[in-house]
């Protein structure tokens, strides 16, 4: 772990101070392991992390990858547990350390185990590196969307340096490496917007996966009273073009207007005002008990079967197919009969498009 002497944790927002006194082309590692440690904490990250796992389906065969397991639906908290130890122990570590090294061996394992029963689903470059591209902008998007003006450009760069060297460890199917990561933050930006704007396949199985995130976010950090508004968060942050494509109605009117204001507080106060500790988060950090994630994870099994969203396995494999291998709504054409359908299953009866805030 990266660590900081106690003299130079001096000041409200020490971190800004040393951020403008490194480089963020030279000294990307310790910057972005100053700030997972000192202005990060376990609810911020979750947040991001949900942002992500669920832009991250976007087409259709990185969808069945998630939900062929299905832990996503299912266990949903153990899965982010998962997810946010890797993130904490690349950021705190560093790049190319050799905890973040066999962290990166571990997952690139857990791939290729799926790799094994989804064949060619781990072959693209391009998803790769549109994962830990879209994590540099994520928080930057979010915070433009808010109306405060981006990140710390400083930081932004910095994240981008980190996530190039990052790339560097990953493998894809048959143990091969990634096509280079794009070689600027500017042409990583228009990166990000090509990958987007592909005509992504789009399947029934991708609204069931974004909703148990989402719906997971509200449970573990909202009291039940304040489940929705939890939820309401996490699906305003996403992209109205994401939302629009995964058949989840994005929020109008007054849930919006309120949902809107709170997030934009609350990272005012996160990235203006909150005093950075002292103390770092990554080594201080409690997570739940193994009882707790599973009584969590039985109340999602539940919440899934209740809502009927997909079993995973093999039958939720080329349910994009349905679509005619191409997906109406990047296209804004009429869907082909039979498909874009939110609630359509390969079993079942037809539901509504999904519809959060009415939940």
């Amino acid at each position: 772990m990266i660590t900081f002497p106690d003299e130079i944790k001096q000041g409200r927002r020490w971190i800004d101070r040393e951020v403008q006194r490194l480089d963020p082309d030279t000294d990307y590692a310790r910057i972005m392991s100053m700030v997972a440690q000192y202005q990060m904490d376990e609810f911020t990250l979750n947040f991001l992390v949900t942002l992500l796992n669920s832009y991250v389906v976007k087409p259709a065969h990185m969808a069945e990858t998630q939900v062929f397991t299905n832990k996503a639906i299912r266990r949903p908290n153990q899965r982010m547990q998962d997810a946010l130890n890797f993130f904490w122990t690349w950021y705190a570590n560093g790049p190319d350390a050799p905890e973040t090294i066999e962290s990166v061996n571990r997952l690139n394992r857990i791939h290729s185990g799926v790799a094994r029963h989804l064949p060619q689903h781990f072959e693209d470059s391009d998803d790769f590196n549109y994962v830990l591209g879209r994590l540099v902008v994520l928080q930057d998007r979010l915070l433009r969307k808010l109306g405060l003006g981006g990140m710390n450009p400083r930081v932004k760069l910095a994240q981008f340096n980190f996530a190039r060297d990052l790339s560097r460890h990953f493998r894809r199917q048959g143990d091969r490496g990634l096509d280079p990561f794009p070689e600027t933050l500017a042409e990583l930006e228009a990166f990000v917007d090509r990958w987007e704007g592909k005509n992504h396949v789009y399947s029934p199985i991708q609204a069931d996966l974004v909703n148990a995130l989402i719906y997971a976010f509200g449970a573990r950090w909202f009291p039940r009273p304040l489940h929705k508004l939890g939820r309401w968060m996490a699906t305003y942050s996403l992209e109205d073009d994401f939302l629009e494509h995964v058949r989840i109605q994005p929020l109008h009117g007054l849930p919006r207007l309120v949902t809107h204001t709170l997030l934009k507080a609350v990272f005012f106060y996160k990235t203006r005002l909150a005093a950075d500790s002292r103390v770092s988060a990554y080594e201080t950090r409690k997570t739940l008990t193994k009882e707790e994630y599973k009584a969590m994870d039985a109340v999602a099994a539940a919440r899934a079967d209740e809502l009927g969203w997909h079993a995973g396995g093999k039958a939720s494999v080329g349910l994009g197919k349905a679509s005619g291998g191409v997906c109406p709504v990047m296209h804004h054409t009429a869907a082909p009969e039979g498909a874009g359908d939110t609630g359509a299953r390969s079993q079942g009866p037809r539901r509504p498009p999904s519809s959060l805030p009415s939940t």
